[in-house]
């Protein structure tokens, strides 16, 4: 009954930390703070950003379909100070149409928190440097995988603890950030071992060895996308 459906507003995501033992990141909390606030933009028929789809997994189980959204998340986490902070990698261009035809580029994980100004930036940069009717797909690989990247600029990092505490708590959640209550999860994803959970780092350094092929050091991208696979 809510406006906005089938447009950028209409948010995906799976159960994440709210009841699936998995969950590393809050993807519903996640999820409600971006319809609130791409509602209060007035986003919702918007004609530039109106296909666009924004779908949130808890985890790299994609249970969200983050890996065939415009824009996808899926959690992760982050050490700093020996605290342990949520995180989603971002993904984007992926292909929700056509069964799916094709998944999105991770291009860095951003601090939970961080994670709305991720959306404005893209979809700032895409109303205004995309070409009329270009899809979002053929914007982002036109724009080149270090560009993407530099949208994300200062997003990334992690200050202290004394400096910004908010970071080192989810959305929805006041208590400060723990996977101590892993466990089994709720989706066919509990049959992964949770040292698969070390395959987002991998996916940081195929996307390092994407951006040396791209400047011409064919040697340096084999040995860092034969790292990744190892």
């Amino acid at each position: 009954g809510e406006p906005g459906a089938g447009s950028i507003v209409d948010v995906t995501a799976c159960p994440g930390t709210d009841t699936c033992k998995l969950g590393i990141a809050s993807s519903r909390g996640l999820a409600e703070e971006l319809r609130t606030r791409l509602l209060e933009k007035n986003l919702a028929f918007d004609a530039s950003l109106n296909d666009l789809r924004i779908k949130v997994s808890g985890c790299f189980n994609s249970c969200g379909q983050h890996h065939v959204a415009d824009l996808g998340f899926y959690g992760v986490s982050r050490k700093s100070g020996g605290r342990t902070v949520p995180h989603f990698q971002v993904v984007l261009g992926g292909q929700w149409t056509e069964n799916g035809k094709s998944f999105g580029l991770a291009v860095g994980a951003v601090p939970s928190k961080r994670i709305p100004e991720v959306v404005t930036r893209i979809t700032n940069r895409f109303r205004r440097d995309g070409k009329q009717n270009e899809k979002f797909q053929d914007f982002i690989s036109r724009m080149g995988k270090l560009e993407v990247r530099s949208m994300l600029d200062g997003l990334t990092e992690i200050p202290s603890y004394d400096q910004d505490r908010s970071l080192y708590s989810d959305w929805g959640d006041p208590r400060e950030f723990t996977l101590g209550d892993m466990g089994q999860g709720e989706c066919a994803g509990e049959v992964v071992s949770r040292f698969d959970f070390t395959l987002a780092a991998s996916e940081r350094q195929v996307f390092e060895a994407q951006i040396q092929l791209d400047e011409g050091i064919p040697r340096d991208s084999a040995k860092t996308a034969f790292r990744a696979m190892l």
